[in-house]
């Protein structure tokens, strides 16, 4: 007997979710036992079975996973360095003035 994993789509262009595991002793035997046990508890439209031998992960290192290429420029962080290297341009009159400027443009 092998595990098997069950992936079931309750709604057409929804995405499967994962629904259990069952064991088996081939894929025809894994996709009937699947279709009568987690078709029976709820209504569903698809169903995937995979062997869990085949199926690979990411090694668990407790680290999130990142892409190779840095994209912080994602995260809505920072602002304040940003704030800090802009005033390294412009004076304290031009801040200012251009906050006197913004303001009374829009209130």
């Amino acid at each position: 007997m092998k595990v098997y994993e069950v992936f079931i789509q309750v709604r057409p262009g929804q995405a499967h979710e994962h629904a259990g595991s069952l064991d088996a002793t081939d894929m025809d035997m894994a996709m009937a036992l699947a279709m009568q046990h987690y078709g029976r508890d709820q209504k569903c439209v698809h169903v995937w079975v995979a062997d869990r031998d085949a199926m690979r992960g990411s090694e668990a290192t407790g680290e999130p996973v990142f892409r190779l290429t840095d994209q912080d420029y994602r995260f809505a962080k920072g602002y304040a360095e940003v704030r800090k290297k802009w005033e390294k341009f412009r004076n304290k009159s031009d801040v200012e003035a251009y906050q006197q400027e913004d303001l009374r443009d829009f209130f």
